[in-house]
């Protein structure tokens, strides 16, 4: 889990640092920057898994089509692309991890990474990276083509390298995966054909749920199958939610497989598109809390979506009781963007609100800032102005001047 993140360079994030919560709120109006945080967390997750230059399907890409020349501050690839991470337990001002990415004639290279390695501070832009393996030692020397945690993987299995690369691989767990989401009714209710079997002995690829959620029916039918007791947990706290649901089920025809509600309005099920909005983006978000693997980073748009207004304060506790679940030892980390006052009103503790809110703004010349609640009368200026109005989310404009 992180406690503070920092990007430079990234989209509009010219030089961003921002505190984290177990679950932490960004309000902001469109094109702050909100989105563009996201991306530099799941950027920086796929970045382990992944050579920054010279794979084998191209270079890198931050999502599907989009790479680092794209992301990379005012299109100007002569800017460093930066990413630091302080780790929850981490006190200190020294980050646990950094990683700088640098633009040459070749492309983007990792020009620098810096972690604790056996006690010591490993900085690769000042020295090189040797360990013995079964073939001989081995030296790299920078800049990579790739984070040492996806290069040095292929050696995990070497006896004499192993004990040198699983701190590095330790690491990598540590920091976890980071995955940004924005749920459409629409995509999650379609009917998904599922991964082919593989023609040889290779494995069969898992289900892979998109951004919008489309893939989910078949990610469920499949946790019904291999976990019937998570699956169980998740139906109950959708029916627990959603009243009028009595179960989930799920068919298979021509077009793939579906998911099918049984309610108290009909004896048969019902398929997902007949269902409401609100079930549909709650069953998807239910999909994914229960199911997040350790270390999680969960970057979720506007959670206040096809919630109506009395059940909003259902939606950030069940954030909030997952977020919490573990105390100290945090597995799963929450971080929403939304634009709903109705949302931070279902907030209703004042600590929690000074807490967990951050609001987001953006300014040409220095692009994205990211500010923390610092006084109990920002907190109530922040409410106090849309109680009555709908409308976005300004600092310095709104918050200025009223403390």
């Amino acid at each position: 889990m992180f406690r503070k993140f920092r990007v430079q360079n990234f989209m509009c994030l010219k030089d961003v640092t921002v505190e984290l919560e177990p679950l932490t709120i960004f309000a902001g109006p469109n094109s702050s920057g909100k989105s563009a945080l996201f991306k530099a967390l799941t950027c920086l997750a796929r970045l382990f898994s992944y050579p920054v230059s010279g794979g084998r399907t191209g270079d890198f890409n931050v999502e599907f089509g989009t790479t680092l020349d794209d992301v990379v501050w005012k299109g100007d690839s002569s800017f460093p692309i930066g990413f630091q991470v302080w780790l929850w337990d981490n006190k200190s001002d020294e980050p646990d991890y950094t990683l700088v990415l640098r633009r040459d004639y070749t492309g983007w290279k990792v020009e620098k990474e810096k972690f604790l390695y056996q006690g010591n501070w490993l900085d690769t832009s000042a020295q090189a990276f040797e360990f013995p393996t079964s073939a001989g030692p081995k030296v790299w020397s920078g800049p990579y083509n790739a984070p040492l945690a996806y290069l040095t993987y292929r050696y995990r299995l070497d006896s004499k390298a192993a004990p040198f690369i699983q701190p590095i691989q330790d690491l990598r767990m540590q920091l976890g995966q980071a995955r940004r989401y924005r749920p459409s009714a629409s995509d999650i209710a379609s009917f998904v054909r599922p991964p082919r079997p593989p023609t040889t002995g290779r494995r069969v690829k898992e289900p892979e749920v998109d951004e919008a959620g489309r893939g989910l029916a078949v990610a469920l039918r499949d946790l019904l199958t291999a976990d019937r007791q998570t699956f169980s947990q998740l139906e109950e706290k959708l029916c627990q939610l959603h009243g009028h649901i009595k179960a989930m089920s799920f068919k298979s025809d021509w077009r793939g497989v579906g998911i099918y509600y049984n309610t108290v309005r009909a004896e048969e099920g019902l398929p997902a598109g007949l269902e409401s909005d609100g079930v549909l983006l709650t069953t998807f978000l239910l999909w994914r809390l229960y199911t997040a693997p350790q270390n999680f980073k969960l970057c979720l748009e506007e959670p206040e979506s096809g919630v109506h207004l009395w059940a909003m304060r259902d939606r950030y506790q069940l954030l909030g009781q997952f977020a919490m679940q573990n105390n100290n030892a945090h597995t799963l980390q929450i971080l929403v963007a939304t634009h709903s006052r109705d949302f931070l009103n279902a907030v209703r503790s004042r600590t929690d609100i000074k807490r967990q809110v951050r609001v987001v703004e953006f300014a040409a010349d220095t692009g994205t800032a990211v500010h923390p609640l610092t006084h109990w009368k920002q907190v109530d200026s922040l409410l106090d102005e849309f109680k009555d109005e709908m409308g976005d989310l300004w600092w310095s404009e709104r918050l200025k001047g009223k403390w």
